[in-house]
């Protein structure tokens, strides 16, 4: 998979993944097992990534995020965290951004919007319309949840609450977590909530931030589980990268098709330059256990979202991968950039990390495109590509390349990494010939990514062509947590289709993966689909030695695997 960049205005290209620092000059405080690519606070808790923007007039980035700092464990008063970046790379913490009124409540999971032409009145002409930051947030008491406005005139640093607050009140206490978005058609402001417990996305329009009119309701829609959260919506560009001019097949209308609908149009050639997208969180009741981003590409009139199909579809595949959030606006303008908790709610308390817990995915940027699940269907699928720019980042004399080998049992390859540092990255693209294999066989091919100080500590990665699946294997710890956790799934796997049929028994496939000290993230096939998963070796113990081989002549063969080791 190519390292992804966007135009992003700045003076380098942007890449993706977050180094933790205060000062991001000093690395002598980086502790030895924490993640360099991606974002974790000095110390303390964090979960749900929050209130993503990016400034245009200072041209930075700001993540907030759900922060207890007074313990590895999840608790209350629950803060808005806060860091800002330049270039979606380098990190720095800059405090709480904002505290509950009271001491046993929380400042839960929200949304920031720039609020340009100043439509709430908080602002006057002193404060850049590029910088009028306005928050929106849940505030959490044991009574019930409410919605809480906040603005900063400063540029997101600190907020002041809106004297009219609570916004909205249902008298609930399953009613959270504001997404906020800019509809143009109808000229307003635009927020999903999640009613969480009776398995609805509320969906609200107001002209000045302050006042919201209910519009709909879209409930009861993919995988529910014990409840919904983290609804958001977007707009997203769609890659015309269609075979036919004719819709495919496998795409069914609703009952209701709105006038921008490509269902109107009945050629791919035809379709819009963007589809709408329904981002939504369900924990617990995941299908590989605790939570997951489910979403739904459709159409939005600016009072109601109709998918144009009925299907479920999950943004990541991996088990920790949660609370999906995309940024309010991007430097390119049409960009969909997002991140979300790199963690799973069934035990993201109790991983082997100290003194800080949890982190954030890298960030990725989200397109619509193509996907041919088999060779009779053809769907509108969203691909995430990792924002990555290591320049300066390649530990020198820790790469190699491979090219067009053919595995062989009597020759399993194996490649030591010097002085390894936890963090790198590879591009595999290999090709399955079915001519050399039947289904009385398991026909696969591993790498085993194996610790520099005890080899018997492990992760195996592989594709079973009888399967067409890839398969990850987290289990060969000697880590406690790992040992006993029994909802930290040691096996997972991944069904791929093929990037591309070479012949009528040739195919070939494209991995891309990043690893950060505990968590790898795989993106297969140009990030048609995408598995992020924490996994945990012994202390120092990073990957020093890497095994390729297979039990099988002649089916695999590696066209391409390229290794880099990063400082």
């Amino acid at each position: 998979m190519k390292v992804f960049s966007i135009a992003l205005t700045l003076s380098s290209v942007v890449f993706a993944g977050s180094f933790y620092s205060s000062n991001e000059t000093d690395t002598s405080t980086y502790e030895a097992n924490r993640p360099h690519l991606h974002y974790t606070a000095p110390s303390g808790w964090i979960n749900d990534p929050n209130g993503l923007w990016y400034d245009a007039k200072d041209q930075i980035w700001h993540l907030y995020f759900q922060y207890y700092p007074y313990s590895e464990y999840w608790g209350e008063p629950l803060y808005w965290g806060h860091s800002v970046s330049e270039d979606l790379t380098h990190w720095n913490y800059s405090g709480i951004a904002f505290s509950p009124p009271k001491n046993n409540t929380g400042a839960f999971s929200g949304s920031i919007v720039v609020d340009h032409n100043n439509t709430s009145g908080f602002f006057n002409d002193s404060i850049d319309p590029r910088q009028r930051a306005v928050a929106f947030w849940t505030y959490n008491t044991p009574e019930d949840q409410t919605q809480f406005v906040s603005y900063s005139l400063d540029g997101g640093y600190n907020f002041t609450p809106y004297s009219g607050n609570p916004i909205l009140n249902i008298s609930s206490t399953q009613h959270r977590d504001p997404k906020v978005v800019w509809h143009e058609e109808s000229q307003k402001w635009i927020l999903t909530l999640a009613h969480s417990q009776k398995y609805e996305v509320l969906i609200y329009s107001s002209k000045n931030l302050t006042s919201w009119q209910l519009e709909s309701s879209f409930s009861h829609h993919g995988i529910m589980g014990y409840q919904y959260e983290c609804p958001g919506l977007a707009r997203v560009p769609i890659v015309k990268t269609f075979h036919s001019d004719e819709l495919p097949s496998n795409l069914t209308d609703s009952d209701e098709v709105w006038s921008n609908s490509f269902f109107d149009n009945g050629t791919n050639s035809s379709l819009p330059d963007t589809a709408w997208v329904l981002f939504l969180s369900v924990n617990p009741g995941a299908p590989l256990g605790g939570s997951v981003n489910q979403y739904f590409i459709g159409d939005f009139n600016g009072t109601h979202f109709v998918p144009y199909t009925s299907q479920t579809r999950f943004l990541d595949v991996g088990k920790d991968f949660y609370a999906f959030q995309a940024f309010f606006n991007s430097a390119g303008g049409t960009d969909v950039l997002g991140i979300a908790w790199a963690s799973n709610w069934e035990y993201g308390q109790y991983v082997p990390t100290t003194p800080w817990k949890s982190s954030m995915s890298l960030v990725r940027n989200f397109t619509i495109r193509q996907y041919a699940p088999n060779p009779e269907s053809v769907e509108l699928n969203l691909n995430s590509e990792p924002i990555l720019n290591l320049d300066g980042q390649l530990k020198n004399e820790t790469s190699f390349k491979i090219y067009n080998q053919t595995l062989l049992p009597s020759k399993p390859l194996s490649y030591n990494v010097s002085k390894p540092t936890g963090v790198f990255e590879f591009d595999l693209t290999f090709t399955v010939d079915d001519s050399y294999y039947n289904n009385t066989i398991f026909a696969d091919f591993s790498i085993l990514f194996r610790g520099s100080r005890d080899r018997e500590e492990y992760l195996k990665i592989g594709y079973e062509a009888n399967a067409a699946s890839f398969y990850i294997d987290r289990g060969h710890s000697k880590v406690s947590f790992v040992k006993e956790n029994p909802y930290f799934t040691d096996r997972l796997s991944v069904l791929n289709e093929p990037y591309e049929m070479i012949s009528s028994n040739l195919s070939s496939y494209k991995v891309y993966g990043v690893f950060d000290k505990n968590i790898l993230e795989l993106y297969f096939n140009d990030g048609s689909e995408v598995s992020t998963n924490l996994f945990f070796f012994s202390d120092r113990n990073f990957v020093g030695e890497i095994d390729i081989s297979t039990k099988h002549d002649k089916i695999f063969i590696i066209r391409n695997f390229e290794f880099r080791q990063l400082r």
